[in-house]
């Protein structure tokens, strides 16, 4: 690969700097990519910039290059970064570009953008298109946005598609959709799928399903799980129980891991995650 690459085989530097990213090497990544980049791979074009992210300047100029030659991955990836810095209409108008050249994600982001700004038409158009393409972040924010509006059987048709592929966030909202109608075997299913896939607000609303149906030690033993992952929330419940067990030093533990931790105020079953933000995008 390597004397395919130093040849100037554009797609062997590409799949060489790719190696060599995953392995930590990220000036090496960086030297294959900027070869790459000038040979005129417009893909390498749009990983150079994704690797320049934390050197703005850098990423703007090498999505920018790229998406003035077309590439519409480019053009979301640029659309991405102007819109963090707060120049919203450059970006609107990549991801138009973008997303009429057929970018998934550049819809996605579209919709993320006319939801922020109140339009829930456009928002929708924009979900449903890239839904429709097999973006599950599109089919997650556009289940919530129906869920916003009221429209519970739309959301749910929206979140179970975003969970065929075991997409955590949608088995959250769908296992949330469930709690609200009162299904808690419904929604300890989807959780529970949630929780395999790393989901630690899943977690400790089992452990509330849990105690809430009187089963003090599977409500326990979800709680520590989701609090040794570091969620603020089911510490202080962990706290609280073990309190009531008369483990007044677990308690005091928890509760003060609790204190420290970064985690947002109390997410209670029922509650979602939110729309998903938009951001750079690795495909096509």
């Amino acid at each position: 690969m390597q004397r395919a690459a130093a040849a100037g085989d554009t797609d062997a530097m590409r799949y060489l700097s790719s190696l060599l990213e995953e392995r930590g090497d990220t000036e090496g990544a960086r030297a294959w990519y900027m070869r790459a980049a000038e040979s005129g791979d417009l893909d390498a074009m749009d990983c150079l910039g994704g690797l320049l992210l934390t050197e703005q300047e850098g990423a703007r100029t090498w999505y920018r290059r790229a998406a003035q030659a077309g590439h519409p991955r480019s053009m979301s990836n640029l659309a991405a970064v102007l819109a963090q810095q707060g120049d919203v209409d450059d970006a609107r108008a990549l991801w138009l570009r973008a997303a009429d050249a057929g970018h998934t994600g550049a819809m996605h982001n579209l919709g993320v953008l006319l939801a922020k700004e109140g339009d829930t038409e456009g928002a929708c158009l924009w979900y449903g298109r890239a839904a429709d393409a097999g973006d599950t972040d599109a089919m997650h924010n556009f289940g919530s946005l129906l869920q916003e509006q009221g429209d519970f059987e739309g959301a749910r048709a929206w979140y179970e598609r975003a969970s065929m592929p075991g997409n955590p966030v949608a088995l959250f909202q769908l296992g949330a959709l469930h709690y609200q109608s009162g299904d808690a075997d419904g929604a300890r299913v989807c959780w529970e799928l949630a929780a395999d896939r790393g989901d630690e607000t899943a977690m400790c609303n089992l452990g509330v399903l849990e105690d809430e149906q009187g089963h003090a030690h599977e409500a326990r033993a979800w709680w520590q799980r989701a609090a040794e992952a570091g969620h603020a929330d089911a510490m202080r419940y962990l706290g609280s129980l073990l309190e009531e067990q008369g483990d007044t030093e677990g308690a005091r533990a928890w509760n003060e891991r609790a204190e420290d931790a970064d985690n947002p105020g109390h997410e209670q079953p029922g509650e979602d995650h939110g729309a998903k933000p938009w951001g750079q995008s690795g495909e096509s």
